[in-house]
């Protein structure tokens, strides 16, 4: 997964600028000046954005060159964010407990299968304190898989282009193919994306004990259908 994003790096907070309608959501959301981790933060911009806004912040981010640049932004922004290079697998190695968990931006679908969900599902369960909240956005991957739609707009920028598109493998996972040009040379990978659907994801939140389950189907709290661009979960640790 590293040599996919280790390219995205330099146009990331072009390509994916902080979400003033996913920061709202997500602070409404997590209890004040809580303490937060961020799981798969990118380049930190929702994690900067949110502890400006006084949040305890744990961004882990296992791309390197990506954490760099968190940490980076801390500093110039004089904000005392904990910046990790765990994966999601690791969420469970993180000393203490935390009163949310958040993992946006199709974070959750780069494990592998099912199980991989669910046992992640289970360590954020056993991460939280008690009134906890975790929230995870993903693509609609019900409305993608029920359609066949397969197709994003290419992002033009006064430096570069970026292309993402959509492929269905034989394993059944979708293979996940970005280009970025720039002076002239276009650098293409793929990576593979488990397309976990809304009935199996709630299921599994619910197996690993959490409460006061709500999906949307945007940062605007829109309810969540099969028409929808996203499938955003919230959910409570009691």
């Amino acid at each position: 997964m590293m040599p996919f994003y280790k390219t995205l790096t330099p146009f990331y907070d072009e390509i994916f600028p902080a979400n003033e309608k996913a920061v709202h959501f997500l602070s409404e959301r997590f209890k004040k000046c809580g303490r937060i981790i961020d799981v798969g933060a990118g380049t930190g911009n929702m994690a900067v954005a949110l502890a400006k806004q006084g949040f305890e912040l744990t961004a882990a981010e296992p791309e390197k060159g990506m954490a760099e640049s968190i940490q980076q932004k801390a500093q110039s922004n004089q904000l005392p964010i904990a910046v990790s290079t765990k994966t999601m697998q690791q969420v469970n190695q993180f000393d203490g407990n935390f009163d949310g968990i958040y993992c946006i931006g199709n974070t959750l679908v780069h494990l592998d299968n099912a199980e991989e969900i669910r046992l992640f599902f289970k360590h954020v369960y056993e991460k939280l304190n008690a009134g906890g909240m975790f929230i995870f956005q993903i693509v609609n991957f019900d409305k993608v898989l029920l359609k066949k739609d397969f197709r994003f707009p290419l992002i033009e920028k006064e430096n570069f282009t970026f292309a993402r598109q959509y492929d269905l493998a034989d394993s059944g996972h979708i293979l996940f193919t970005t280009t970025v040009t720039a002076n002239g040379e276009a650098k293409t990978n793929t990576i593979p994306l488990y397309p976990a659907q809304s009935s199996q994801l709630l299921e599994m939140l619910e197996q690993c004990g959490f409460k006061e389950i709500t999906a949307y189907g945007n940062f605007e709290d829109k309810a969540y259908s099969i028409e929808t661009p996203a499938l955003i979960v919230t959910a409570k640790k009691e």
